[in-house]
């Protein structure tokens, strides 16, 4: 029993992935087990901790099994658009449901107008345009054809699905996208959720990269780093992978074109108008993690959230959550430069960075790990199965 477990059937990957989707579910049924809320925080935190740090060993197993049988995409996406879609019908896009949406829309629709969209808005409460521009203009389409903004996401979440589903090589791994369909923390998501384009980005790098297309892995990498500003940690990380996959004569093309289209985006923008831009995003997090520090007691606050930054609250260090993080991806980094061998090495190297970045962030919201989550699908070893 011990050999079948743990020897070369065993899809460890898969599993480790399955039970962090399940981490995502649990804040508020587990604080309601165990008292004080800090308490639970801090078990969840671990946990999910050690399942990012146990995601990163070696494979090493043989064989493979991959289901392909039409029912099951049939499923999948089935799984996939109905309870989408029944929120969607049952929530409007509204700031009391999501502040996030809202913010978008009206950023587009004055880009739209011409206008300079990095600007204060009134929701009813005042918040700046705190995305780059490769979040907002995804919904520029919606915006365009007068549709709901969230048919965008849902397309985006197919595409993971879709994307995913190439990836498939266990039943385990199947099980993995079953929970991305069917949980509720990942489906309500679509009722408020606005980075769904920017999971599909990473899916498609994530994708692009094990599959060998380098140019197209940069394309799509290029696109996220446009989109969200955490994502800047993944960088140095695809270059490393170039370089072994095509040594430095070569590793330069993806590079620059990844950079090249990050900054044909971006650029424009910050030139316009760099303080609107750049620093006043980051002056509007740095408000908000002065309010999660002040309510860090509040066990709301706990519930929402994972990761060290309220425990920094509480027990005063926040000061030492920047240090965490800029080690995190430094040991990250010389991690993947020393162990990492295959793209899918460096998939979950990379992924492990960025989720435990992610939890040293000081505004810890559960929905920063979603994407990288869906990125270390794509580190599952291609040969992991479960005999039958």
């Amino acid at each position: 029993m011990s050999r079948r477990l743990f020897g070369h059937n065993f899809p460890l990957h898969s599993l480790l992935l399955l039970a962090v989707a399940c981490l995502f579910s649990a804040p508020y049924r587990v604080s309601l087990l165990i008292q004080p809320a800090w308490l639970a925080y801090l078990i969840l935190t671990v946990v999910l901790s050690f399942c990012f740090l146990v995601f990163l060993t070696p494979p090493g197993f043989s064989g493979g099994h991959r289901p392909q049988h039409p029912f099951i995409w049939g499923l999948l996406v089935i799984a996939t658009l109905l309870p989408r879609l029944y929120w969607m019908h049952r929530y409007p896009v509204d700031a009391q449901y999501g502040d996030m949406l809202p913010l978008i829309q009206l950023a587009g629709e004055k880009f739209l107008s011409g206008a300079y969209p990095y600007t204060g808005y009134e929701l009813p409460w005042p918040l700046p345009l705190t995305f780059f521009p490769g979040l907002w203009m995804s919904y520029l389409p919606a915006l365009m054809l007068g549709s709901d903004l969230r048919w965008i996401g849902l397309c985006g979440t197919l595409g993971c699905i879709i994307l995913m589903g190439k990836n498939i090589h266990s039943r385990a791994g199947l099980g993995v996208l079953v929970a991305f369909a069917l949980l509720p923390v990942f489906h309500f998501f679509t009722v408020n959720g606005h980075t769904q384009s920017f999971w599909f980005m990473l899916c498609g790098f994530g994708y692009c990269f094990v599959q060998g297309m380098p140019l197209r892995a940069a394309f799509f990498l290029g696109l996220a780093l446009a989109t969200r500003q955490t994502a800047l940690v993944l960088f140095p990380f695809a270059m490393l992978g170039w370089w072994r996959e095509l040594g430095s004569g070569k590793a330069w093309r993806p590079g620059v074109l990844c950079a090249g289209l990050t900054g044909l985006i971006c650029l424009p923008f910050f030139l316009i108008n760099p303080d609107a831009f750049l620093f006043e995003p980051l002056r509007h997090y740095q408000e908000l993690a002065r309010s999660y520090q002040e309510g860090a007691g509040d066990p709301a606050y706990l519930l929402e959230t994972f990761g060290f930054a309220n425990l920094a609250h509480l027990g005063g260090f926040s000061q030492w959550l920047a240090p965490a993080r800029l080690m995190v991806w430094i040991f990250g980094l010389a991690g993947c430069l020393y162990f990492a061998r295959t793209p899918r090495d460096h998939i979950r190297w990379m992924a492990v960075t960025a989720l435990c970045f992610t939890l040293f962030t000081p505004i810890p919201w559960i929905y920063a790990y979603f994407p990288y989550w869906l990125l270390a699908y794509f580190g599952i070893s291609q040969t992991e199965r479960i005999e039958v």
